[in-house]
């Protein structure tokens, strides 16, 4: 009888479509002397870089080639340094891989042109990593995207190898072609055997259920559950491969418990219920694990952070089936570390490009200052208090950009803070980073596009309950974030019932309360980042239809598609719809136009237009973002 894998295929066939041949995939080194008995092994890991090429903090304060002159966190150029150190000082001990565990993009102006350059992924291999596998976040460009991010980084002949076991793009359809020739290719992987050391690893990568919620522009892309795609593959490394150690990759999360530890989450329960994993190196929840949490008190699970601001390590012995955790750290990655010459010769390189493919066309350039802080402005879902003067600069400018009514966002949005560093100069690298998501609807260059719609009170109420219920593993990221409106919530409420009050206006005009009980149907116009809408009118879903919602144009009908919500500069949000067959008049549908194409307004370029007006101290200097009572007005009433 053939040999079956997860998808039905028999093993020839699953090795030559979706991860090459045999030879091909056992990157073979001589065998040492530890073949059998006591095995040890060091993985260096790391998780959720986001295209953080060159750390986070004032970009202008950066300098990776002199020590403790700067507080920058991450970058490549110090990574790969440490990677080099810590290499050299386990590999006595037995092999070493280095691992990532996904979202290797979008975060920072460098994933802009993550499609042309796959600068994030060319430097994951110039890291020397083994492999690494998706994130949500690696799908906002659509698969498409995605697909042309790997396709650069392998013409520049820099990939490493793609793990992707429970990721499934096997629709027939044209939007997952290059996906599915680079999985016949052997780019993309189902698992990956490597011999190294003596020892024969045998890695798989999976996408968390909740992850999963977050790759809102990943279709026809679909993900099936990691648990069963996790047994199938463990059952072909085990059984047909015959690897000593099986690690898993994924992209699942765990849970922070109210005393401040870490005993649960999607990467835990993976390990848990499907034994044979020895060592899980998780993400997407971007926790600092300074210690494994050990899952049926024998796998580790480990998680190194978010932006590359530390390098895990982990060291492990088998003897005889029993895993024994020798060491486990973490090591910040700062400015006591000198950086790498020649990874930072080829972010110097990507820098440019990013200004030709995405800044220039609007007038920008990656390293221009647009305006000062005089004090750090925080994004942390942890302290909604304190993100509030950046949460309110941010959706003040969408209102602004577009005119409606309301703006809305999620905190979570608010991808970065502000640093304010040395002289609190912001670059547009900086503000970028602010609000780096997503892409397009006519235009598909990087950027949420702002989109307009009209909701009721009623429908108003219950997208606020939803952000509010949250996400378990994401505390706080959902909290709903407003301009043009004022809410009041009683957490002590029940669930989907918290918001008592929701009232329209501002400081200047007052606020007064609108009906949400449902009582009649007047709609208001909100303005969102793409992102947010694509979760909001997923709501019923989301939510088995206890939450209802319909998006509208102005005149209350519902919206069709995307093309019909986009926001348009000094006009109202057009009503024209596609109509199947029919050629589409793209100035008629968006209202504005360039020699380049269509005009959408992209939610970072609102947040950098709303900066570069606000005041300056004096002639010739950098407008100044205010802190005052004003920028820092609660728009929020949390009773209980």
């Amino acid at each position: 009888m053939k040999n079956k894998t997860a998808d039905g295929m028999n093993r020839r066939t699953f090795l030559a479509t979706s991860v090459v041949a045999t030879t091909t995939i056992a990157m073979c080194e001589p065998l040492a002397a530890q073949t059998t008995g006591k095995k040890t092994f060091t993985l260096l890991h790391t998780n959720d870089l986001h295209s953080n090429l060159i750390g986070m903090a004032p970009a202008a304060d950066y300098t990776p080639f002199t020590l403790n002159d700067d507080n920058t966190r991450g970058g490549f150029a110090r990574l790969a340094t440490k990677i080099r150190e810590r290499r050299a000082a386990t590999e006595g001990l037995g092999p070493v891989l280095v691992l990532d565990a996904g979202d290797f993009t979008t975060g920072t102006a460098f994933a802009a042109a993550t499609r042309e350059t796959g600068a994030e992924l060319r430097l994951l291999a110039m890291l020397g990593c083994d492999g690494t596998t998706f994130g949500n976040h690696d799908f906002n460009f659509g698969p498409k995207g995605t697909a042309a991010t790997i396709s650069a980084a392998v013409h520049a002949g820099q990939v490493p190898a793609i793990l992707a076991t429970n990721t499934d793009f096997g629709a027939p359809e044209e939007a997952v072609a290059g996906l599915q020739q680079l999985g016949a290719q052997g780019r993309i992987r189902k698992y990956l055997v490597i011999e190294r050391g003596g020892i024969r690893f045998g890695l798989f990568g999976v996408l968390g259920r909740e992850a999963a919620t977050y790759s809102v522009s990943a279709a026809p892309v679909t993900f099936t559950d990691p648990v069963d795609a996790a047994r199938a593959a463990v059952s072909m490394l085990r059984d047909t491969e015959k690897v000593d150690v099986v690690i898993a990759l994924s992209h699942g999360g765990v849970h922070r418990n109210a005393d401040g530890t870490y005993t649960d989450g999607a990467d835990v329960m993976l390990a848990a219920e499907v034994p044979g994993i020895d060592v899980v190196v998780g993400g997407h929840s971007h926790t600092v694990l300074t210690s494994p949490i050990m899952a049926n008190g024998r796998t580790p699970v480990v998680q190194a952070g978010f932006n590359g601001r530390y390098l895990g390590e982990l060291t492990v012995t088998i003897d005889r089936g029993v895993l024994t955790v020798d060491a486990c750290q973490v090591h910040p990655i700062d400015d006591t570390i000198l950086g790498d010459a020649a990874i930072s010769q080829s972010i110097e390189g990507f820098k440019k490009r990013v200004t030709e493919l995405v800044f220039a066309p609007r007038g920008f350039a990656i390293d221009q200052p647009l305006v000062r802080i005089e004090k750090d402005l925080t994004n942390a879902s942890s302290d909604l208090a304190a993100s509030t003067i950046l949460a309110n600069l941010c959706t003040d400018a969408f209102r602004k950009a577009t005119g409606a009514r309301i703006a809305l966002t999620a905190n979570g949005l608010m991808r970065n803070g502000l640093s304010r560093g040395k002289t609190g100069v912001q670059t547009v690298y900086d503000v970028f980073a602010v609000a780096p998501l997503g892409t397009g609807v006519l235009d598909t260059t990087p950027g949420n596009t702002l989109v307009t719609g009209y909701l009721t009170g009623k429908e108003i109420k219950n997208v606020l309950e939803f952000c509010l219920a949250g996400s378990p593993a994401r505390p706080g990221d959902y909290f709903p974030r407003a301009s043009g409106m004022r809410f009041t919530y009683d957490p002590a409420r029940p669930q989907f019932d918290m918001v008592t009050e929701v009232a329209l206006g501002d400081l200047d005009r007052g606020y007064s309360a609108i009906d949400i009980t449902g009582a009649n149907n007047h709609i208001y116009g909100i303005t969102s980042p793409l992102f947010f809408a694509l979760l909001v009118i997923a709501i019923p879903k989301f939510t088995e239809g206890r939450l209802t919602l319909v998006a509208k144009d102005k005149h209350g009908k519902p919206l069709q598609s995307r093309v019909a919500a986009v926001a348009v500069p000094l006009q109202e949000t057009p009503d024209l719809l596609p109509q199947a067959g029919a050629s589409i008049d793209v100035v008629d549908m968006v209202g504005s136009s360039a020699q380049s194409g269509p005009v959408e307004i992209k939610e970072w370029q609102a947040i950098m237009d709303y900066l570069q007006a606000l005041p300056a101290a004096g002639a010739g200097e950098l407008p100044i973002v205010p802190t005052d009572a004003r920028a820092n007005e609660p728009r929020f009433i949390r009773v209980s």
